[in-house]
């Protein structure tokens, strides 16, 4: 799934496309692409992201979390390419 994101994240004109769809069109473009995924891993692993980024800064996910602001103006799936898997590949980097 982190494939796919990254892929996505890489492509500006795919995220355009696929910035409006819902989960399931998500989840069928994703296996188009030759990364298969269920809606459970990635709703799964996307939490887990959420609650590892808000860790590594300090703070509680809640709805006070900081980086819900960066939401503002952008579709969740932009959040997640932009906001939360730009922050995996960081140089500062949460995960191992």
């Amino acid at each position: 799934m982190l494939a796919f994101l990254r892929h996505v994240a890489a492509h500006a004109d795919l995220l355009d496309t696929l910035r409006t769809r819902d989960k399931d069109e998500l989840i069928a473009a994703a296996a188009d692409f030759g990364y298969p995924f269920t809606g459970a891993e990635f709703d799964t692993k996307v939490w887990d992201l959420e609650l590892r980024l808000a860790a590594a800064r300090g703070e509680k996910f809640d709805q006070n979390f900081a980086l819900w602001s960066t939401m503002w103006g952008q579709y969740y799936l932009e959040y997640v390419v932009n906001d939360l898997v730009a922050s995996l590949d960081s140089p500062v980097g949460f995960l191992p």
